[in-house]
């Protein structure tokens, strides 16, 4: 496309509005809160610091490292938030590039269970209830199939009970029923247990692998020999785990409690009876007596994989196994020649034959002893569990900070914080770490354990805040300002002098432990003895005012980029080896953005031939919005030429109007998302000198030219278009999700035969698209019409949220010309935001638009 004359965008001169630092509001802004701590001055080393401002809790304590380490964990969480798709909104991922085992939107079972816990802390909560309704509603382990183990029903779960949000959580309950049925053909009906392999219980080169995989099937003797199969030393045999089925203990628990919360009481009943049983037969052969601890035990052969795994630490997490015998067993390996060591826990007991604090292999990943956040995460949940509920002398409040502290020292290379796989357990060293693979890996969490481990926030249902803390007990003050809870902001401050916050000429109170509410002191206490604080408030009430909230939608992300639509592209890019290049225009609108040098995410036009080049942004419609966001990457500040831009211009190609246009840029922040909202429109760009009015335009093609600085180039690591959320009762198809990648771009692809064509999708062999957000009438669940609005010769199949029988059939005979066609079918709409999914049957049906209601 052609660029808007050089001349004139050296010629204006913009005289600035006030453009706003976030591209929509803030979704709690409405809650006042206190102002202990000076948020900006623990962020300083972080980019993009508003997102932090409006996002996080903020933590002061005694430990620097501790500290330092929190917040770069939040930073980690932000790196894998992911804007997948409109309507979809948003997910996490583990990898901090694609891979080709994820699947849908590049989420990762095993680890989106630790991702919900771990997030369910940020103030948003739609980032964390987007990715639930991926796998309840969305189809993940429907596309792929099952593949790693999770405890995603029970993180759901415990998502509610930091939220509050009971409505939103019995609206789940189906699908939750749903992804959990998913599992039954890896349950044996002999043992009543479920299997897995080691490796899709994510943990390959386990005990299991080395007991079974060595000369005949039996254990491996030497690791250098032909006789082995590796295939089997690296996946394991079919196992029945600990890990797996305490997940699905766990997850038939959280099923039958929010069946009571639902009033559903023989469905309580019945999912009660379930995770009964399954316990029993947990018990019956995962228990081992002798070795008083939970081992794993091949299926078909119940033979025992004998010894201590990290894995038999998890059931307590999930309240599993808590007998005085139970408990003893877990503090036999609590020791030096345990699990124990400068960097552990270990994956496996030290004592234990196949046990290498090295690797005798190059690959990234083993678990037959190198320290794993992903386990050690959840065995601090089992710690502090155990210590607060004082049933051992060995796991005391002191024992659960060493480890915590352990923990904390891991999460670093060299003096940087910093997470990646797995780290040796007795060198300060990762032993699985890739390069623009798996550094910031989020396969763990973190902030959980800070809140709920170590500063005692059990959340509940009830309108209380049960507080157990089990910090140092030389700390004499810590600090948490701004903690979501039941729909109001929280903050603790233990300040046992009374001198550290200035408590006294701030909030009238000189010492001890003070709690608010919303800027308002609920509670004061002399010591850290464990407490339940009656909230002043309705917590339903104050959940759902926050859930219900104006919601806003990125209407640019894309994560099939450079397929389909929306579509980036620019007239300039840097290529750092021949033809190929890393820095491709759609990674600005692939819904990733961060802003380091390595993992690359960005375009750039570096040593390009003109000082200025043109970014081309096209939808498949008109779509009206108001402002443009850019993810401004720089590195000039670190030696680098790349800065931010001179200038900016955005301008409406249709009728060649300039939309916005700031020269200089001055308020460009680098390493940051900066919006720019749009003047009143001017045909002329020399008259364009209105302030910012966030003016609304339609079109479906806009440019953004950006203008170099003497010497500099210019980055952008991602673009995004917000605009309010559509609540119907038209959906447009061409909005949708046009079929997806599984695991990226040389993985799966599922459904991505499909053409945008006469503002509609042509659907061709095997192609589907996917509207998410689709709402019944006033948001409720029940049977309505759904219209499909198309032409053209073919039938499609519609499925709501990927339910078994969900399937209704829509048939046009037409053609290309005779687009105004419409069938009506009666369809199950669950409560709240429901996917909505047209798949090819035969020929090629054309879809326009679906509407709700007839």
């Amino acid at each position: 496309m052609l660029a808007l004359p050089l001349l004139l965008f050296a010629l204006v001169q913009i005289s600035l509005g006030q453009d706003p630092i976030r591209p929509y509001p803030n979704v709690d802004s409405y809650l006042e809160t206190t102002s202990f701590l000076n948020h900006t001055s623990y962020i300083t080393t972080l980019d993009d610091q508003q997102w932090y401002l409006d996002n996080i809790p903020f933590i002061d304590v005694p430990d620097q490292s501790l500290q330092e380490v929190y917040y770069y964990r939040a930073s980690v969480i932000k790196r894998h938030l992911k804007s997948f798709h409109e309507g979809h909104g948003f997910v996490f991922t583990e990898f901090i590039q694609p891979v080709t085992w994820a699947s849908k939107g590049q989420t990762i079972p095993d680890s989106a269970a630790h991702q919900i816990v771990e997030a369910r802390w940020l103030r948003n909560p739609r980032y964390t209830d987007d990715t639930i309704q991926l796998y309840t509603r969305g189809g993940v382990e429907t596309l792929s199939n099952v593949t790693y183990t999770h405890y995603i029903h029970r993180a759901t779960y415990e998502q509610a009970q930091v939220t509050g949000d009971v409505d939103f959580l019995t609206s789940q309950l189906t699908g939750i029923i749903n992804i959990f049925g998913l599992w039954k053909p890896v349950l044996d009906n002999t043992t009543g247990l479920y299997h897995r392999t080691p490796i899709l219980d994510a943990q390959e080169y386990s005990l299991p692998g080395y007991l079974t995989g060595g000369p005949n099937g039996g254990p491996v003797e030497d690791w250098n020999s032909f006789d082995n199969n590796y295939t089997i030393v690296d996946a394991g045999p079919e196992t029945y785990r600990p890990s797996h089925n305490s997940f699905m203990v766990a997850g038939a628990r959280a099923i039958a409690s929010i069946a009571q919360l639902a009033g559903n009481t023989a469905l309580y009943q019945q999912w009660n009876t379930t995770s009964t049983a399954l316990y029993s037969n947990m018990l019956d052969l995962l228990w081992n007596k002798d070795l008083e601890f939970w081992i794993d035990v091949v299926q078909n052969t119940n033979e025992q994989m004998i010894g201590r795994q990290l894995i038999g630490y998890y059931p307590y997490r999930f309240e599993i196994g808590t007998s005085d015998e139970m408990v003893h067993g877990l503090e036999a390996g609590l020791t030096t020649k345990g699990f124990l060591t400068q960097y552990g826990p270990t994956t496996l007991e030290q004592t234990n034959q196949y046990y290498t604090s090295l690797k005798n292999i190059t690959y990234c990943c083993l678990w037959q002893g190198q320290s794993w956040p992903f386990s050690t995460c959840v065995y601090l949940g089992t710690l502090a569990r155990m210590a607060r509920e004082n049933v051992s002398s060995i796991v005391t409040p002191e024992f659960f900070n060493d480890q915590f502290s352990t923990y904390t020292r891991t999460n670093y290379l060299g003096d940087i914080p910093f997470t990646a796989e797995v780290h040796y357990p007795e060198m300060d060293q990762w032993s699985g770490y890739t390069a623009n693979h798996s550094e910031h890996y989020l396969h763990s969490t973190y902030l959980d354990n800070v809140f709920t481990n170590l500063m005692g926030v059990i959340p509940t249902f009830d309108d209380i805040l049960w507080l157990h803390p089990l910090v140092p007990s030389n700390w004499s003050y810590f600090a948490v300002e701004n903690l979501p809870y039941h729909g109001s902001l929280i903050t603790i401050i233990w300040d046992q002098t009374g001198s550290h916050y200035n408590i006294a000429s701030s909030y009238n109170k000189t010492s001890g432990l003070s709690v608010y509410s919303n800027g308002t002191l609920i509670h004061n206490q002399a010591t850290l003895a464990p407490v339940n604080i009656t909230l002043p408030f309705d917590s339903c009430e104050a959940a759902a005012a926050l859930a219900t909230q104006p919601r806003y939608e990125n209407i640019l992300a894309n994560s099939n980029a450079p397929w389909d639509y929306p579509n980036v592209t620019a007239d300039g890019g840097f290529s750092s080896n021949g033809d190929l290049s890393s820095y491709d225009a759609f990674h600005m609108n692939d819904g990733l953005m961060w802003f380091e040098d390595i993992p690359t995410n960005r375009w750039t036009n570096n040593q390009s031939t003109t000082p200025y080049n043109t970014i081309n942004i096209t939808f498949p419609r008109p779509r009206t919005f108001n402002s443009v966001s850019l993810g401004i990457w720089a590195d000039s500040m670190r030696g680098g030429v790349i800065s931010c831009p001179q200038a900016i211009r955005i301008s409406n190609f249709a009728d060649n109007t300039v939309l916005a246009e700031r020269n200089p840029w001055t308020s460009c922040i680098p390493n940051a998302l900066n919006t720019i909202s749009f003047d009143a429109p001017s045909a002329n760009p020399l008259n364009a000198t209105t302030p910012a009015t966030e003016a609304n335009i339609t079109t479906d093609f806009i440019q953004v030219q950006l203008m170099n600085k003497i010497y500099n180039a210019v980055a952008v690591s991602e673009i995004q278009i917000w605009a309010p959320e559509n609540l119907g009762p038209r959906y447009e198809v061409e909005d949708g999700l046009a079929g997806t990648f599984l695991g990226g771009f040389v993985g799966k692809q599922s459904g991505l035969n499909n053409t945008v064509i006469n503002g509609g999708v042509l659907l061709q062999q095997n192609g589907w698209v996917e509207v998410a957000n689709v709402q019944a009438p006033g948001g409720q669940a029940g049977t309505f019409p759904l219209t499909v609005i198309g032409g053209n010769q073919g039938s499609l199949a519609v499925q709501m949220n990927f339910m078994p029988g969900s399937n209704q059939t829509v048939t046009f005979n037409g053609d290309m010309n005779q687009t105004g066609l419409s069938q009506t079918v009666e369809v199950d709409f669950l409560k709240g935001r429901n996917y909505v999914t047209l798949m090819q049957m035969t020929g090629e049906p054309w879809v326009d638009a679906i509407v709700v209601g007839g």
